[in-house]
């Protein structure tokens, strides 16, 4: 993830891991980026106890225990989100997805790296009807979601070859809608 960060040319200062869990790619983007500051945010309090054990000393590490559809972030303070493999036990992605809009400047970026319902991955989702996966979306799903929200995917690139379920998806906050020009809802933070 921290590739793809950088792969932008822009080094992020703000960034936010949704779902982070014990902080794996939090102590990555520490080492590589020195001057980042960041925020992990997950739902599970036990999750986040570990985290909190793994960053005791290490001020530039803020987590909170937290649901996407509810950052404790403020309005446009953030350059970056990241989330990895936590995407579809989202309990509601539409309204997370408008969060992240909400709490990234403009021309911040959102980046997913994920299973999604595409190609192979996509068939096996159809045939369960649902019943597993209810969070794994097609491209055309995602895009409306990402585009309800205000944001506009850029760039979307395939993990580990041409059989893999793993995907990192990146969007931007889209300067024309009415979210990116300052008329989002009043922040919740």
């Amino acid at each position: 993830m921290c590739d793809e960060l950088l792969s932008q040319g822009e080094v992020p200062l703000q960034i936010v891991d949704v779902g982070c869990g014990t902080g794996r790619l939090l102590a990555t983007l520490l080492q590589r980026l020195p001057a980042a500051e960041l925020v992990g945010v997950d739902p599970s309090e036990g999750m986040i106890t570990v985290a909190h054990a793994r960053f005791a000393d290490e001020p530039r590490v803020r987590l909170e225990t937290a649901k996407a559809s509810a950052l404790p972030l403020p309005d446009r303070s953030v350059d970056a989100v990241v989330t990895t493999v936590s995407f579809h036990h989202w309990d509601d992605q539409a309204s997370s997805l408008e969060e992240v809009a909400r709490v990234l400047r403009r021309g911040g970026r959102l980046l997913i790296a994920d299973v999604f319902a595409i190609g192979v991955i996509g068939g096996i989702v159809e045939r369960l009807g649902g019943h597993h996966g209810r969070g794994y979306r097609s491209e055309a799903e995602l895009s409306a979601l990402v585009g309800g929200a205000g944001l506009t995917c850029t760039r979307r690139r395939q993990l580990f070859g041409p059989v893999s379920p793993l995907f990192v998806i990146e969007a931007r906050l889209d300067d024309a809608h009415p979210r990116a020009a300052g008329r989002a809802p009043a922040s919740r933070a």
